[in-house]
């Protein structure tokens, strides 16, 4: 498929067929060209035709951002392996995961040095966050839900909203069934206590009508062994043992999607997922909290109509979204006995409602023009922050024109957040100057954006232990240019770029009379970077891959902070592995390694560069049954520490028995 029709929004290009399926996924209807006949009984005899079956490529970038640095995570490559989101989104360039220690721990996702806050998730395009409006906690969406992870960076607040600073990592769930059922199941066991269960089918309820559901089951004691220096003040003080303690966590997740076709070019679905979950919060190694423990539910619903109506599609969704957490045994100092006077329990929720329409429309023979509209609000309660609530309100339009060989996808958004209101404009470039021969598969783009991200509720109204909130902050702004070429060809894709970021009136907690630390509009950063990914196909079912980061990320604020490197920004990121898949059996192996950086505003303090090793192996047992092994960290380095000083665990291994029909 030519590269032009990587985007949905073609008509024009990639003609009518490959339109129906890029649309909407589109109305998830076989398409029958007797259908119509076979429905009325008056009129001229009917004709039998044979049946139509339209076959296209997926897009190899984002729907909503076409034209941006993108890469396409597919989960079905991780078969047989034991796969957190936030180790799917490790594969892609331009990825840091922010974790708070082990399995079933807090994470959270950063996209080219921009924080958490500044990176959107997306579950089938709705917006996930935190209970206080910040950054999901990555632990809580579980990857076997999933059909694949895209990752665009980049200043995107034109295509996916105000807030994506650095870009956005869109989670595609699985889709529902047109055909008979199938499905599977996956039963893992392994190192600390570590269980997990997995079963999911799809098919057709009756006709026109398909649907998927699936549930994940998790649990991991956490009980692993680390080392740590006691007096690290000290030049080659000793390593001593230590045992993790009140680290467990334990969670189940659900989701299901039903689509109904209501005529032959029109769908609508619904999009049910939810999780709940309970774990310890074990604290750094330096100051253990070992009755602190986190409470947490979420839930998420949509309705979505979408179709065909002549030349013009179109889409309207609402939707609702809950999140709550509770904190038990924590406080200000630390941990504390759950129940006392001195400990009371911290609820807080938020929750989300919105209204959204958007379509496109042919303009002439070489514009596709797309618009939308989106309404709601943002609420939030807790001991804390008492109840909050801000109005929500967009506007988007944007432009996919064809010139000869050059695309363009110029874009622009408008948000009111509160009474917080802003623009975000953009445009992205593309380019494929050979059409065919030896260079047919090059390909150039370049792209710029301009957004802004208004504070979170946490930010704003949440004073919890010694933070304290400013209901005075502004929006953080951003304006980033990238550019880079790619080759993408059958057996190999390759793909190179850089970036240059600028970031102003940034959020950043300071020191506030007398114990409190409180957000003020004070920061500045520049960010810049190159990003470098390759894939091969190679002969016998086995496939080689590499993705490479490298980040210079300096400190603009004015002062003694000036020209120092931000923190826990790796200047270099490296991700390497190699798979085979075949009939019988199946491998990989895989090394991630990351620099050394720091991790406090001076520069004088480092966490040290660390490398993952892991690997595993399967067969086919009987039918559709595989047995897995897998062996993560395999140099059972047991100093390894997260970004916060959290310790992490040494060896572990999993077996994993799956079936799928």
């Amino acid at each position: 498929m030519p590269p032009a029709c990587a985007t949905p929004w073609r008509v024009h290009r990639c003609r009518r067929g490959i339109f129906a399926v890029a649309l909407v996924a589109a109305v998830s209807v076989p398409a029958r060209a007797q259908d119509a006949a076979a429905r009325t009984d008056e009129g001229p005899a009917r004709t039998e035709l044979p049946e139509v079956e339209i076959v296209a490529e997926r897009p190899h970038g984002s729907l909503r951002a076409p034209g941006s640095e993108t890469t396409v995570v597919e989960a079905n490559r991780f078969a047989g392996e034991v796969r957190s989101v936030a180790e799917l989104l490790a594969t892609s360039p331009g990825v840091s995961v922010h974790a708070l220690g082990g399995p079933g721990q807090a994470a959270t996702l950063s996209l080219r040095g921009a924080s958490a806050d500044q990176s959107a998730v997306l579950l089938d395009g709705i917006p996930l966050q935190g209970p206080g409006g910040g950054a999901v906690d990555l632990a809580t969406l579980p990857a076997t839900l999933l059909d694949r992870v895209i990752i665009s960076r980049g200043v995107l607040g034109a295509q996916f909203g105000a807030g994506a600073l650095g870009g956005a990592a869109e989670l595609v769930p699985r889709a529902p069934g047109n055909d008979a059922f199938r499905g599977g199941a996956t039963l893992t066991a392994g190192s600390f206590g570590s269980f997990g269960l997995a079963a999911d089918a799809a098919g057709a309820l009756r006709d026109g009508t398909g649907a998927v559901a699936a549930v994940q089951v998790d649990r991991t004691a956490g009980d692993f062994t680390y080392q740590r220096q006691l007096t690290p003040e000290i030049d080659n003080a000793p390593w001593f043992d230590q045992q993790r303690a009140n680290a467990d966590a334990r969670r189940v997740s659900a989701l299901a999607r039903v689509a109904q076709r209501i005529s032959p070019a029109s769908e609508i679905d619904l999009l049910l997922q939810g999780s709940m979950g309970s774990r310890g919060l074990p604290g750094p190694e330096a100051s253990i909290t070992p009755l602190s423990r986190e409470l947490d539910a979420s839930g998420l619903a949509g309705v979505r109509l979408k179709g065909v109506e002549g030349s013009a599609v179109y889409a309207m969704r609402a939707w609702g979204r809950s999140d709550g957490v509770e904190l038990r045994g924590a406080s200000a100092l630390g941990s504390c006995t759950d129940g006392t006077a001195d400990c009371p329990r911290i609820p807080q929720s938020s929750s989300a409602l919105r209204l959204e329409a958007e379509g496109g429309v042919p303009v002439g023979s070489a514009h596709w023009l797309r618009s939308g509209i989106a309404a709601g609000g943002d609420f939030i309660s807790g001991t804390e922050s008492g109840r909050r609530r801000r109005a929500i309100v967009s506007a988007s339009l944007a432009d996919d024109i064809e010139i000869g060989i050059v695309s363009l996808h110029p874009a622009v958004r408008f948000d009111a957040v509160g009474k917080q209101l802003g623009a975000s404009p953009a445009i992205a470039a593309s380019a494929s100057p050979f059409t065919n021969g030896a260079l047919a598969p090059l390909e150039l783009r370049a792209g710029a954006g301009l957004s802004f991200r208004s504070p979170t509720f946490s930010e704003l109204y949440l004073r919890q232990g010694g933070l304290a909130p400013n209901p005075d902050l502004t929006p953080e702004h951003a304006f980033s240019f990238d550019a880079g070429l790619g080759w993408r060809a059958r057996a190999l894709t390759v793909r190179a770029g850089a970036f240059w970021s600028r970031y102003r009136d940034l959020i950043v907690y300071e020191q506030f009379p007398p114990l409190a630390v409180k957000p003020f509009n004070v920061g500045a950063a520049r960010i810049a970077g190159i990003e470098l990914q390759a894939v091969a196909a190679l002969p016998y079912g086995f496939t080689a891959e590499a993705a490479y980061s490298f980040l210079s990320a300096e400190n603009l604020r004015p002062g003694r902070l000036e020209g120092h490197t931000l923190s826990y920004r790796p200047p270099h990121r490296l991700f390497v592995r190699a798979a085979h898949r075949g009939d019988r059996t199946e491998a990989y192996a895989e090394a991630n390694f990351t620099a050394s950086m720091p991790r406090n505003q001076f520069d004088t303090a480092f966490l040290p560069s660390q490398l993952l090793i892991n690997a595993g192996a399967g067969a086919r047992l009987a039918g559709p049954v595989w047995l897995d092994v897998e062996a993560k960290n395999l140099l059972d380095d047991r100093r390894l520490q997260d970004l916060f000083q959290y310790p992490l665990p040494g060896l572990s291994l999993a077996a994993i028995v799956r079936v799928r029909l």
